[in-house]
């Protein structure tokens, strides 16, 4: 069934972005708490810092698709259709990257490239040229960003019930 999907965008700066919106301490502590948890080389820890890294470019393209739920009958139907759609958007954050030199696309959540990480066999991500990290997992409160920005928050489900809406949060970061 067809499904509504309203997308938000805006243009931050590094500064900007950083001085109200970087906690890695807080990020990775609630990262640390997840299922996935150091299950794909998206996820902390890592060997660089998050803040060295932001410093590298100059503005994020913030992009937020709110991702309908209406017609879904069941918790399962809704979480289905943010999968669906999570892939969808994390190949048009690479395309856009690819269009402005030195950028970084973001992805919506974890990294799900491989069923299986190389991660967890000590071995270096083996799709390096899509993996890529979520703005949770580099520091970034997203969805204080994402109220701040557009006014609106984010929605989740007990399993059981369907949420008006679910959020996909990524961008591009860019270095001009």
């Amino acid at each position: 069934m067809k499904h509504n999907i309203e997308r938000f965008e805006a243009y931050i700066p590094i500064g900007q972005l950083l001085a109200q919106y970087f906690d890695f301490a807080l990020t990775h502590s609630k990262c640390s708490q997840c299922p996935g948890y150091q299950k794909t080389w998206a996820c902390p820890d890592f060997d660089f810092a998050p803040a060295d890294f932001w410093n590298e470019f100059s503005q994020l393209h913030l992009i937020v698709d709110r991702v309908s739920c209406a017609s879904a009958a069941t918790a399962e139907e809704a979480q289905n259709r943010l999968f669906a759609e999570k892939k969808r958007f994390d190949a048009e954050m690479l395309e856009l990257e690819k269009k402005s030199p030195g950028s970084y696309g973001l992805a919506a959540q974890e990294c799900v490239a491989c069923k299986k990480c190389a991660r967890l066999s000590g071995l270096p991500c083996v799709h390096p040229d899509i993996m890529r990290y979520g703005l949770e997992s580099i520091g970034i409160l997203a969805v204080k960003l994402v109220e701040d920005q557009f006014g609106f928050s984010a929605q989740w489900s007990d399993g059981v019930s369907v949420p008006d809406y679910y959020l996909l949060i990524g961008g591009v970061i860019l270095k001009e």
